[in-house]
């Protein structure tokens, strides 16, 4: 029987090794997400960064990091209250026991009109997520979004967030969005423009461990088969062994009776 004790151990080791949880997983990153989604705001704004959000470390000290400076702050929201363009530059934060995040570039303007986004590297496939924004939050009139200078989409609605899927082929460029700010006068002249803002979408990568995906339930099932003749195999063996023994006692037996004389 340890043949098959054997077999159904292999079977368990590769299942540990091999499975997303077993030797393939990575340590974990530290995520950071914004409150209001935009990582481009107008001075004066207030804007929450978190760290792991989807996903808190109970009791974890959280640290942050602003253009490579430790912050004096060890919570997992990090508040921006009336921004200035001080408060520009790359954000990280680290909870205890995961990696650093990747950083989040904050960028503070000063201007009438800004394009705000979701992202500015996209994965091909991905949503992605503009806003005409106006200053002091002023409605923005009939707003027009360009790529490239050439206008892609119109809104007749007012302060409205617009979904779009780029790809590889086009989705990449130089976007921006004009707009006005009276209800009453729509002259060309009085039309205000943003600045622009490069957008880079990104071709998704095979995962490199694809190779791993094709070929685990392959392996799965094979090492489900060699358990299987093991054990049918051993459990055969184990029969002709008691059927053997059976047979030899039952000859010992007979050899033992008496034999009549003619």
């Amino acid at each position: 029987m340890a043949a098959a004790v054997d077999g159904s151990a292999l079977l368990w080791l590769a299942l540990l090794l091999f499975s997303p949880h077993g030797m393939l997983m990575a340590p974990r990153k530290s995520v950071i997400s914004l409150s209001p989604p935009w990582s481009r705001i107008f001075e004066g704004e207030n804007v929450t960064l978190t760290c792991n959000k989807n996903n808190p470390t109970e009791d974890s000290p959280t640290q942050w990091f602003h253009n490579d400076i430790n912050l004096p702050t060890n919570t997992s929201n990090y508040n921006i209250v009336n921004a200035s363009t001080q408060h520009s530059g790359k954000y990280e934060c680290q909870n205890q026991n995961l990696l650093r995040s990747k950083p989040v570039h904050l960028e503070v303007f000063k201007d009438w009109l800004l394009l705000q986004t979701s992202a500015k590297e996209v994965l091909e496939g991905e949503s992605l997520s503009l806003r005409c924004h106006g200053w002091k939050d002023w409605t923005v009139f009939k707003p027009i979004y360009y790529k490239d200078k050439k206008a892609f989409k119109y809104h007749y609605e007012n302060n409205v967030t617009i979904t779009i899927m780029p790809t590889v082929a086009n989705g990449s460029g130089a976007y921006y969005c004009s707009g006005f700010f009276s209800p009453k006068h729509w002259e060309e002249e009085d039309r205000c423009f943003s600045e622009y803002l490069n957008i880079t979408v990104i071709k998704a990568q095979q995962s490199k461990y694809i190779w791993l995906q094709l070929t685990f339930p392959l392996l799965v099932m094979t090492l489900l088969l060699v358990d299987t003749w093991l054990y049918v195999s051993t459990n055969e063996q184990f029969k002709s062994f008691l059927k053997m023994k059976m047979t030899g006692e039952g000859n010992k037996l007979q050899n033992l009776h008496p034999v009549a004389e003619a």
